[in-house]
């Protein structure tokens, strides 16, 4: 795999999140530690080389948010507005073309991400927040629709169903992973139990030996379910029965922080199914999502990675880490080491030697507000 950097020099205190929008799949956006969101054009990288990718657009210093921007999502069916979540305790929804917030929801707490379905029809933006209640804010009206309640303490992390367009995933600071259908009156259907016992709802089910659980992520046709926990443990589960398929990870996977992680499954063009995790010690993990063998470290971050993203169109991965930095990382074209996708789309990502770029960006001088 080759590495490419891209300048990210504005977010001058780490990128917490990255989204890279579905309908052309060329704008990957960044919400960063400095409270700004920027976005960039990826076509640009992708007709010659280039070591170093501006932001087309950015949050102005006046607009951003008062804190760190937790975690950014496009608008699923048109790249005209995206929603960030802050730990300034808001929600924001943007509008693309001239920048600027188009609506705000404000909660009582921080707010460690937010998570819009790719697929559904109701327009719901979950929020997982520094309390136990996870907050639906309808974008049609502008206002809460109603809270789903059943976490003890914080709430890390929460993922829509990329398949089932009203159940939603989340994990808390309680060791628990949950399973929600929003149309319910008791919305919670399952706690994931990594022991896989015999009650969905049982009391003292867990899903990472009561630690904190901050990181999930879904297959594309939403039949497996990872979740990461401060227990230093990745799990697979199966959507359809909620267990557990007890794939051993091993132990190279580092997570000492409560914030979010976000960790990416490769598309359904690559068979056996990847899984690429951010990890603490500046990799990202690439493993086999149903067998666990740790198959690359893909390395060259400054710092702690915090978020993985991919371009399936490209077969390209993105990652961002506290210290600013975005690499992406795309399968190496020579003929020699990997047939092209067009070929085989089913061939999954070279295992050839990583080749490195390292670049810096105390040079730029063109931040403007």
């Amino acid at each position: 795999m080759l590495l490419k950097p891209i300048q990210c020099s504005l977010c001058l205190g780490g990128v917490n999140g990255l989204d890279i929008e579905t309908v052309e799949q060329r704008y990957l956006m960044s919400g960063g530690a400095d409270g700004r969101i920027h976005i960039y054009d990826l076509q640009v990288s992708s007709r010659k080389k280039v070591t170093k990718i501006p932001p087309i657009a950015s949050v102005s210093r006046a607009d951003r948010h008062l804190y760190a921007v937790s975690s950014v999502s496009w608008y699923p069916f048109d790249t005209g507005m995206f929603i960030s979540s802050s730990y300034d305790q808001t929600i924001r929804v943007w509008d693309t073309n001239e920048m600027n917030v188009a609506c705000t929801f404000p909660l009582d707490s921080l707010v460690h991400c937010q998570a819009i379905s790719p697929i559904a029809s109701h327009s719901l933006v979950a929020a997982a927040a520094a309390e136990p209640r996870i907050r639906l804010c309808d974008l049609r009206s502008g206002a809460f629709t109603h809270s789903l309640s059943d976490h003890v303490g914080e709430v890390y992390s929460c993922l829509w169903s990329p398949s089932q367009e009203f159940t939603l995933y989340s994990g808390g600071s309680d060791g628990t992973v949950r399973v929600w259908d929003i149309r319910r009156a008791s919305a919670c259907l399952a706690s994931l139990d990594q022991e896989n016992g015999a009650d969905p709802l049982g009391e003292t089910n867990t899903a990472h030996g009561g630690r904190p659980v901050n990181g999930l992520t879904a297959s594309a046709d939403g039949q497996y379910l990872v979740t990461l926990g401060k227990d230093e443990k990745i799990r697979l589960w199966d959507t359809t029965t909620g267990k557990n398929m007890l794939v051993n990870y091993g132990s190279y996977f580092r997570n000492r922080y409560k914030s979010r992680l976000q960790p990416v499954i490769s598309d359904a063009d690559v068979w056996p199914p990847l899984l690429f995790v951010p990890s603490d010690d500046q990799q990202v993990l690439v493993y086999g999502l149903l067998d666990g063998k740790l198959t690359k470290r893909l390395r060259g971050a400054y710092g702690r990675v915090t978020c993985v993203e991919q371009r399936a169109s490209h077969q390209e991965i993105y990652s961002g880490s506290n210290e600013g930095d975005i690499l992406v990382w795309e399968a190496n074209p020579t003929p020699t080491l990997a047939p092209s996708s067009s070929a085989n789309p089913s061939q999954p990502f070279p295992q050839d030697d990583i080749q490195m770029d390292t670049w810096s960006d105390s040079d730029d001088e063109n931040d403007s507000s």
